[in-house]
């Protein structure tokens, strides 16, 4: 293990002294041609300040100034991002999620899937990268789901308590605590309490039973103490055939104390339950031949009933609206600190505790005998029949960890941050077994109701205990080398262990613990220029790794493990900024080893597709503008290649995957927005195109383009009778023209063509059709 460790530790230092060489020259090459980025200040090291002010056109992010022109946000760090604040965040929300509802007008975001609710989860990438390849955060507190590495909407918050949504293209933030984004990141900051008391609630009404209700206090400001804390409730129906329940209620708290010295300490909590259930996801071959509102058929499967002495045989056929379904409650809670320890030294600490317990995610039926089981589940007095039972997915989670770093201004332009981040998760993975009531709808929706064995022992399909320890510790030095230059070289060490124990069951199996550690140098770098009051160029580099989901452990020979996902990502960019225009410019250029592309989940074991070593390039650029009489436009583009270098071979067998495009990834993407605001009326009309993309690797089942138009307008009124601050009625109108389109992929395969190896069909995400939502907000 010593000698193993050692020999890593040598080929990352080797690959460490390559990459100083080479961008040491490539350095002086992009000096010498003019061509580098942001007026990157001596705090762009941290891109995880709360936003502090938003006034009129300008935004204050920590000691970052930068200016709002249509909506669009003038970035100044020295790596492509996208950032949308609260006035934008209002417009393109609606009832959606924020992230889902928004993010899909941002450059190079492809999001498929999910409804007007904001509880419905759908698919992302951004350029090529899938969800569970970026890392999402809020306010430092990691989102992904550590156990699978998917981003869940559940854990996001309410949107209207969301500053600002952050995309960071290609690589995150040097400080992010994530272990999965290979890919990027988004991150979200909470807004800050008000000096002032007062009370903010939101109505809104939608299509499909839609209804929402929303309210935040402020407290004001006592001392240096201030809060707020809300409430929210949402209910309505899928809008898929013989509807669903849609139904979530949330409180979100935020406690600051701010010391005189410019000191803080903030207590962001969210305390979240869901009931909802499933969408139908058709393969291709169903959403051609099935109605286009099609849902999960009608069908009960009820365990109990029977003959004593008779063998009672019901089998399962197909899934069930009733039994395909998610019942959570999630706990968030982070503290962000920032202390300054004297006039050039700031520390920051983020503690953060992550609780996931209570709910289950009921996925279907099987047909089980007695006799296997040793359980009389009919209750007809034998072993003899074969009845249905519900399956669920019944995981649970607590994961405790934090970041800390200290920041100390060496010279005016000069600044070096020492950092660190730890993060525990202790998790549960139990794919249940539980008993079905005569309407078809599991027994209970928290997993509480349970076939268990004569001695009250729970029998699963799976049962596994798993733990994941992550430690990272960098460093990063910032230098503003010139007059309007800045080089910011970071390097981190980050270490991961996954350790897995097998419980064994009637049909878990055997007893057996296993682990698999990854460790990795990762280094970055990036160069700025600020040419001109309105020129930026940039360039910027890092390596990235992506550890498995901890399910590997369990599926992989006890000789070997998979593989983590390595990347090396590379950015050229421009920005152009006046106070009428923003344009944003980028090529890219990404190169993996072991992409891990998807996973599925079947009888509770994740599968993975390894696509082995793929590279991603491109370009992309948005513009957002000013017009005369109160007129707006914005626009973006987005071309991504991801080139897969060789075909899918395992066991002997092989699949044509060379030079294929990844599944799920549209070459292009483009939108575009005309609108009108004069600060007491805004209407704004969008349109966003896909091209086609693939659902399988081998590109054989490719799915047609489409393009979408949404509408949202609203009236603001101010200072009403004396007692309203403020009120705003707005409305969206999402797909605007009924468009029936697949939207994405919700799990891909290796090859979708019969007769192929490792064929199966792929599922889809389809497009919400025509939706209304309107909303009344009213401030006190």
């Amino acid at each position: 293990m010593c000698k193993s460790f050692a020999s890593s530790v040598a080929g990352d230092a080797l690959n460490i002294r390559k990459f100083m060489i080479g961008y040491r020259s490539l350095a002086t090459i992009i000096a010498f041609a003019t061509i580098a980025p942001a007026n990157a200040l001596a705090d762009s090291a941290d891109t995880a300040d709360a936003v502090t002010a938003v006034d009129g056109d300008i935004i204050v992010t920590g000691n970052l100034t930068q200016r709002i022109v249509a909506g669009g946000v003038q970035e100044v760090l020295p790596q492509s991002r996208s950032t949308l604040v609260k006035a934008q965040l209002e417009k393109l929300v609606g009832l959606d999620s924020a992230v889902s509802g928004a993010l899909k007008y941002v450059p190079g975001v492809h999001f498929g899937g999910g409804d007007g609710s904001g509880i419905t989860e759908g698919k992302f990438t951004i350029r090529g990268f899938n969800g569970d390849q970026i890392g999402f955060s809020r306010d430092g507190v990691p989102l992904n789901d550590p156990q699978f590495l998917t981003p869940h909407v559940d854990f996001f918050g309410d949107p209207e308590n969301y500053a600002t949504v952050s995309v960071l293209y290609g690589s995150s933030s040097i400080n992010s605590p994530s272990f999965t984004a290979s890919g990027g990141s988004v991150e979200i900051t909470t807004v800050a309490p008000t000096d002032e008391a007062g009370l903010l609630i939101k109505q809104g009404f939608g299509s499909y039973d839609l209804r929402r209700t929303f309210a935040r206090a402020n407290i004001g400001k006592i001392g240096g103490f201030s809060a707020w804390i809300s409430a929210s409730q949402t209910n309505g129906d899928l809008w898929t055939q013989g509807g669903g329940q849609l139904k979530s209620r949330r409180f979100e708290a935020n406690l600051q104390y701010e010391w005189e010295d410019g000191s803080r300490i903030n207590l962001v909590a969210s305390d979240f339950k869901m009931r909802t259930n499933s969408y139908f996801n058709p393969t291709l071959a169903q959403y051609r031949s099935l109605p286009y509102d099609a849902g999960y058929p009608q069908l009960a499967y009820p365990t109990a009933g029977g003959t004593s002495g008779t063998a009672d045989v019901l089998p399962v056929d197909g899934s069930s609206a009733a039994l395909n379904r998610a019942d959570f409650a999630i706990q968030t809670y982070g503290v962000n600190s920032l202390f300054n320890l004297g006039d050039k030294v700031r520390l920051r600490v983020d503690p953060y505790y992550v609780r996931v317990v209570h709910g289950a995610a009921s996925v279907g039926a099987t047909a089980l005998p007695e006799a296997l089981l040793g359980v009389d589940t009919s209750g007809d007095g034998d072993l003899l029949d074969t009845r249905p039972l519900g399956i669920g997915v019944y995981p649970t989670q607590h994961r405790l960890g934090g970041t800390a770093r200290l920041d100390i201004e060496l010279a005016d332009t000069n600044t070096l941050q020492i950092g660190g981040w730890y993060d525990h998760v202790r998790g549960v993975n139990e794919l249940l077994l539980q008993p079905i009531n005569a309407d078809g709808s599991p027994t209970s929706k928290d997993g509480s109701i349970r076939i268990r064995d004569a001695n009250g022992t729970p029998i699963d399909l799976t049962d596994q205990r798993n733990r994941i320890i992550t430690q990272k510790v960098w460093l990063q030095d910032s230098w503003d080398f010139l007059t309007d230059w800045n080089a910011t070289l970071g390097l981190a060490y980050q270490h991961t262990k996954l350790a897995g124990t097998n419980v064994a069951g009637i049909l878990s199996g055997v007893a057996y613990s296993r682990s698999a550690s990854y460790d990795r140098f990762l280094p970055s770098f990036s160069l700025s220029w600020s040419a001109t009051e309105n020129h930026q160029f940039y360039y910027n580099t890092t390596f990235n790794i992506r550890v498995p989901a901890v399910a590997s452990v369990y599926v992989l020979n006890p000789t070997s493990k998979q593989k983590a996902e390595t990347t090396w990502n590379q950015e050229l960019g421009w920005r152009y900024t006046t106070p009428n225009v923003i344009i944003n410019a980028a090529l890219f250029y990404d190169r993996f080893k072991n992409r891990q592309v998807s996973y599925q989940v079947v009888t509770g074991v994740t599968s993975y597709f390894n696509a082995g070593d793929v590279t991603t390039k491109g370009g992309e650029i948005s513009i957002n503008g000013k017009l005369p009489y109160n007129f707006t436009y914005g626009g973006s583009f987005s071309h991504v290649i991801a080139k897969q270098k060789s075909n899918y071979t395992v066991g002997g067998l092989s699949a044509p995957t060379k030079g294929n495009q990844l599944f799920d990834t549209p070459e292009n993407l483009a939108s575009a927005s005309v609108g009108y605001d004069d600060s007491r009326f805004y209407l704004n009309i969008l349109g966003r195109y896909t091209s086609s993309f693939y659902g399988d690797l081998a590109n054989s089942e490719k799915i047609n383009h489409y393009t979408i138009f949404d509408l949202n307008a609203g009236i603001r009124l101010n200072d009403l009778f004396g007692v309203v601050r403020n009120a705003t009625l707005s409305a969206n109108l999402n797909n605007v023209f009924d468009k029936k389109y697949l939207a994405g992929v919700n799990a891909g395969s290796v090859n979708a063509s019969p007769g192929g190896n490792f064929y199966a069909a792929p599922t889809y995400l389809r497009g919400a059709p025509r939706s209304l939502f309107v909303n009344l907000a009213v401030e006190f």
